[in-house]
């Protein structure tokens, strides 16, 4: 069933928020600021971000000194089970119980849902797990950014340059969401004006498990490229099933939306895909310093992905706006992040962008090494291409966003 872009006025029943901290207690007028993660703890996207991308934001108030204005900060981790209408309830719950940042909003109906909360509200909400470009396109708002990626970036980073190539003719499998729609749409509007074209794309819904009839469907279209414009475990399933059918003998298969962490479950079966992402573990020194510290606090030999790197650097921009201010009132802070540029270890010369509120950084174009060509354990990928922050992401004067702030 397709989720709806703006959620409804929750009616849900109360859900438990996970805190990672308890509150300290504390004199008058020093109550705790606090965080929320809102995300996927357990269902289809929790290995995108869940546990890992709470962590990242701990580290973030760890290094930050755990105290912003004289207050301590507590992190609370909220799932919002891939439901729009438990992801609204659970933001308004939150913010009416003094969170003023929501953070992560991996799912993109959840992540419409916690926007348009937080519009409502005037509380700050940073998307750095969802891709919907309609969040800053169509529905942009004064209280929410766009950190690490879009529809947009995602297919103009990877599509063009495989019609450019001569792949013309298309099939799709996307998941029957907002995302699903955005990734179809933009993956389309890539290809078409260099002679690409769709023969279908199929919507399913989100968790499919059994993928065998798409893939009969795609085998017999004759198409030349596969798109896989899904995500997570979905993406997973849906590999695994277009190799048992023998699609990658006579398709070209693409992961319109896949992350590096995916690889150690399987490393042939991503051997050589190429995927667009806005960062990569190994790819500073910077980089790679944080990404050991997570992996150790984490457990389990694992290294964190796009999502939990642009956790980390958003909840750090956001501490130092706040310290920069004096308050966490969000009108003072969104003045101070709109046209702020930042260098980290998620990005080089990035930009909150006054425009759209969109966080403009590099992306880039990556592909998965056999693991005989591993220069270190779990280095996985090599950058191919890379795509200036100026030209990744959508022209906010051309693609929706009309202010009203």
């Amino acid at each position: 069933m397709r989720l709806s872009k703006i959620a409804s006025v929750a009616l849900a029943a109360l859900m438990l928020c996970v805190p990672l901290s308890t509150a300290p207690v504390t004199a008058a007028g020093q109550s705790p600021i606090k965080i929320a993660v809102i995300t996927d703890m357990g269902g289809v996207y929790s290995s995108l971000s869940g546990r890992g991308s709470v962590l990242a934001v701990q580290m973030a108030v760890d290094d930050f000194g755990g105290k912003v204005l004289g207050r301590p900060i507590v992190v609370d981790a909220v799932d919002h089970r891939n439901t729009a209408t438990v992801a609204d309830a659970k933001a308004r719950e939150e913010f009416s119980n003094g969170a003023d940042l929501a953070v992560d909003l991996v799912n993109s109906a959840t992540a419409l849902a916690v926007s348009s909360v937080g519009n409502q509200l005037h509380k700050l909400v940073i998307v750095t797990g969802a891709a919907d470009k309609d969040i800053t396109g169509k529905f942009c708002n004064k209280y929410t950014y766009m950190y690490a990626y879009d529809t947009y970036a995602l297919a103009h980073t990877e599509a063009i340059p495989i019609v450019k190539g001569g792949d013309k003719t298309w099939y799709g499998i996307a998941p029957d969401y907002a995302f699903g729609h955005s990734m179809a749409e933009e993956f389309t509007n890539a290809i078409t004006p260099y002679g690409g074209k769709f023969d279908k794309i199929d919507f399913m819904p989100l968790g499919t498990t059994d993928f065998s009839s798409y893939m009969l469907a795609a085998k017999n279209s004759g198409a030349q490229v596969l798109a896989l414009l899904n995500a997570g475990a979905d993406t997973v399933n849906s590999m695994k099933a277009a190799k048992e059918f023998g699609l990658d003998k006579t398709m070209k298969i693409i992961a319109g939306l896949f992350f590096t962490g995916q690889v150690p479950t399987d490393p042939t079966l991503w051997t050589g895909l190429k995927f667009a992402d806005s960062w990569y573990w190994d790819q500073s020194p910077e980089a790679a310093a944080w990404a050991k510290r997570w992996s150790a606090k984490m457990g389990g030999g694992q290294m964190p992905i796009s999502i939990q790197a642009a956790d980390y650097s958003a909840t750090l921009q956001w501490l130092k706006a706040v310290k920069a201010v004096g308050s966490t009132d969000a009108d003072k802070v969104v003045a101070y992040l709109d046209g702020h540029k930042f260098s980290d270890m998620y990005a080089t010369d990035a930009e909150f962008r006054t425009a759209d509120h969109q966080v403009i950084h590099d992306f880039y174009l990556y592909q998965v090494l056999p693991p005989s060509e591993y220069k270190e354990p779990n280095a996985w990928v090599k950058v191919i291409g890379t795509v200036p922050g100026d030209q990744a992401f959508p022209n906010p004067a051309t693609e929706g966003c009309h202010r009203t702030w």
